[in-house]
């Protein structure tokens, strides 16, 4: 989880490359409200990885806490 949870949220991965090494960061952000965004830790994978993206729902950890339900509107992925 990057920010609060919400029944609507955003997501968005931000990937940039450290010109330094070479290696891949992915950086998360989420939004409540598609305008406010959190930022989350970013995970570094090594140069010339190949970059796979998927979405995934996850949640209910506690004791007889409901199932967690997912639906995904739109899935995007450009350059700028």
């Amino acid at each position: 989880i990057v920010g609060p949870p919400a029944p609507t949220m955003w997501l968005r991965v931000v990937h940039t490359i450290n010109p330094g090494t070479g290696e891949h960061v992915l950086t998360p952000f989420t939004s409540r409200d598609g305008s406010t965004w959190t930022r989350g830790g970013s995970w570094t994978l090594p140069a010339g990885a190949a970059l796979k993206v998927g979405l995934i729902s996850q949640g209910a950890n506690a004791t007889n806490a409901p199932q967690a339900t997912a639906s995904f509107d739109y899935f995007r992925v450009y350059r700028p």
